[in-house]
């Protein structure tokens, strides 16, 4: 197939990006933009207007992942070929994670139309629902497209004590008995391609434009609960005390040492920490933290999580419960071949890295071919309303989707699994 040289439109997407900031934006200089909240489903309102406008067909599945088709002219098979990310951001988040991927994807499809260029497969351009874990787990979208999604998950109660996916996806008009219906046949995906923000330092760093992402690690959240008894703090002597808190704390040292002696790429995080009664003047009665732990090696990975359970199992009063596992991924060597050519035709400086960030790349790897295109964000900021990006940068991912687009689509666009 001869292929003739096209552009993004920069200022469109620019100007798209900027106008979704404006949803959910928050009086901290953030986005707020909660899966299935009122601004989350606004966001989606303005990419349905827009997908719309760009002559795409817009349909919302049953797990509410907003969909834009760009049917094939001549379908050589009957494979979809999926580009996006999501739109749903954490509490007082910032304007690009995630909403970069979904319109530089509706960017690449107005593009493709606008051109009159015929594609071996349907294109669509998708924004995954929670993404970000704002009801549990995260990626529930793209979890529930592969198949991969426990129906149980969705009933259980928010962080806090917050609605479930389930009420709050009955409340914006879904039915939680159908989520299922979601799911996809993997042989009925040729491939998924995601851009997004590095979330860290690594292209900026090296002044590079473009990162091919080679893996995305593994995430393991489990609860500890350690017991003890409240007591009155001015009244209880020292010795006396069954301080909840003081007995969890020298895991709070030990973890970080255990993940660094074990592995230097590895992550361990306390991130929450609750105390009951929660009063200035009682003893902690009752210690909650969570402990997450994050590695592309399955094994270093279980190794901690051993540690961590030997390490209760010594202690009075201590119970772990398991809140979510997700195995790290390697994403598609073809794939990254082919955005590294990209990249290479459009004279940009690409790097191959990981990715510490869970994605919805990371649901589909498994599955189908998969790819992702990292772009630089200023000083390494994610989930942060400093969060920020180049314009320059963020036509760069464009393009090189784009261009990703039209090497698979000059070849067939047929893919290896590997």
């Amino acid at each position: 197939m001869t292929q003739k040289k096209i552009s993004i439109n920069a200022d469109r997407l620019w100007t798209d990006l900027m106008a979704l900031a404006a949803i959910g934006a928050d009086a901290n200089g953030g986005v707020t933009r909660i899966a299935l909240s009122d601004a989350d489903q606004d966001a989606h309102e303005f990419l349905m207007a827009r997908m719309r406008d760009a002559g795409l067909r817009v349909d919302v599945d049953d797990a509410f992942n907003v969909i834009g088709t760009l049917p094939a002219k001549k379908p050589e098979s009957g494979q979809k070929a999926l580009i996006g990310s999501h739109l749903d951001t954490v509490p007082n988040g910032g304007k690009f994670d995630g909403a970069l991927g979904v319109l530089c994807a509706l960017e690449c499809a107005r593009t493709i139309r606008e051109n009159n260029i015929e594609l071996p497969w349907d294109l669509e351009v998708i924004s995954f629902c929670d993404e970000e874990g704002g009801h549990h787990a995260g990626t529930v979208g793209s979890r529930a497209m592969t198949g991969a999604l426990d129906p149980e998950e969705i009933l259980r109660p928010g962080p806090d004590g917050r609605p479930s996916f389930a009420e709050n996806l009955e409340r914006a008009g879904g039915d939680p008995t159908r989520i299922h219906n979601a799911a996809r046949p993997a042989s009925d995906i040729a491939f998924f391609l995601e851009v997004h923000i590095e979330q860290g330092r690594n292209l900026e760093s090296q002044r590079a434009d473009i990162g091919v992402v080679t893996a995305i690690a593994g995430i393991q959240r489990t609860e500890v609960i350690v017991a003890g008894e409240a007591a009155h703090a001015g009244t209880t002597p020292m010795k006396l005390r069954k301080d909840a808190l003081v007995a969890a704390a020298p895991l709070f040292t030990l973890l970080p040492k255990w993940a660094s002696s074990r592995n230097s790429e590895m992550t361990a995080t306390i991130g929450r920490l609750q105390l009951s009664p929660g009063a200035v003047n009682v003893v902690p009665g009752e210690c909650r933290f969570t402990v997450e732990l994050r590695s592309r090696n399955a094994g270093d990975m279980q190794a901690l999580q051993n540690l961590l359970d030997r390490h209760a199992a010594r202690q009075s009063n201590w119970r772990l419960q398991p809140l979510y596992r997700k195995d790290p991924v390697r994403l598609s060597t073809p794939l990254q071949d082919r955005v590294t050519l990209a990249a290479l035709r459009e004279g940009l400086a690409a790097r191959n890295l990981p990715s510490g960030a869970g994605h919805d790349a990371a649901s589909f790897a498994p599955h189908v071919p998969t790819g992702m295109i990292f772009v630089p964000c200023r000083g390494g900021v994610s989930h942060h309303p400093d969060e920020a990006i180049e314009q320059r940068h963020a036509a760069a991912g464009c393009q090189v989707l784009l261009r990703t687009l039209m090497i698979l689509s000059g070849e067939g666009g047929r893919l290896d699994p590997a």
